[in-house]
């Protein structure tokens, strides 16, 4: 699996720092209480994900009729790492769950299958199950980097977030840390998250400045709409991988009522601004220090990407939701 650079916010600047990014409780859902269903992708995307799942589908079957094939583990290895890209992971729960059975598994089998489990168990509402089947995970790869541990928990974190599981959010984070006990920088991640999420349902904090054109900008003046507040940098992989679904998001509900806020951890204003000519992005983007202060302080955020959702009554409603559970939030808070 690829990695991606993220930024970690320290005394001395930015350190960037290689981490596994994948392609993004405590107690099980309540009654009623079920995940934000995502919303389907329009266009060129909507093409891409029915062709997507129907791939997945298709390779599922092939495993699930010939279960002795030479290739079946190959086909099975591929369905989980391409729904954990994709974000279609609850397309892979019974495959995984029949893979997990097979006899003299291989450990980095067993965890790319555990990966695609647990995630795709909390994305149909199994937070208890899903979380059972991480706990399994990090046994098995507490020994090795703790990122990709991390990468999972923070897909898990997210479900139980949308399902208004702040606890459960929390423990998830703190079972990673627990894990990898003398690891002081993962601590420092991990606190960082838990911080942000603690912002969610309270008012946004304050964000004025000038933007990178020099025009003012103030947060207040979005009052009644749906706001997207992205701590991002050039350098930043997974910001930019983003960036295509924030565009299609933006296109999709600008006319009704949705904006997004550019929060950018660059240099200066010039590298930015030749950026976002190059990726034709439509949203106003500030600086994150200015002489008004440093705006991701103000939002506890120390590390990057970092994503907040504001509602239309200015409190922030979500942080750090991705791809499809991004639209479908979106979605909720539009029609509100």
């Amino acid at each position: 699996m690829q990695t991606s650079p993220f930024s970690i916010r320290t005394a001395s600047g930015f350190l960037i720092v290689a981490l596994a990014a994948m392609l993004a409780g405590s107690k099980g859902a309540a009654a009623g209480d079920e995940p934000v269903a995502a919303q389907p992708a329009t266009g060129f995307r909507a093409i891409v994900d029915k062709q997507q799942r129907e791939g997945l589908r298709s390779v599922a079957d092939y495993i699930a009729r010939n279960p002795e094939a030479d290739d079946a583990g190959d086909a099975a290895l591929w369905l989980f790492e391409t729904s954990l890209a994709q974000g279609l992971e609850a397309e892979v729960v019974a495959p995984a769950e029949q893979f997990l059975k097979r006899p003299g598994l291989d450990q980095p089998s067993i965890a790319m299958a555990q990966q695609a489990l647990c995630v795709g168990l909390a994305r149909t509402g199994k937070r208890a199950e899903a979380l059972s089947v991480f706990d399994s995970y990090l046994k098995g790869v507490r020994f090795q980097s703790p990122y990709r541990a991390l990468d999972v928990a923070g897909l898990l974190a997210a479900q139980a977030r949308i399902a208004g599981d702040l606890a459960g959010s929390r423990e998830i984070y703190e079972r990673v840390a627990a894990a990898y006990g003398l690891n002081a920088q993962l601590r420092e991640i991990v606190e960082g998250r838990i911080a942000r999420q603690e912002l969610i349902g309270q008012p946004a904090p304050r964000l004025a400045a000038s933007d990178v054109d020099g025009k003012r900008l103030d947060i207040a003046d979005y009052a009644g709409k749906v706001v997207l507040v992205d701590f991002w940098a050039t350098t930043c992989a997974p910001c930019i991988a983003e960036f295509p679904n924030l565009k299609q998001l933006y296109k999709e509900n600008h006319e009704k009522g949705f904006e997004i806020v550019g929060v950018s951890f660059d240099d200066g204003p010039d590298t930015v601004q030749a950026y976002v000519a190059r990726a034709k992005l439509p949203w106003r983007m500030v600086m994150d220090e200015s002489s008004e202060g440093v705006v991701s302080q103000r939002f506890k955020t120390k590390t990057i990407p970092a994503l907040f959702l504001v509602d239309r009554k200015g409190a922030i409603a979500q942080v750090d939701v991705r791809g499809n559970d991004l639209r479908g939030v979106v979605a909720k808070l539009l029609a509100q």
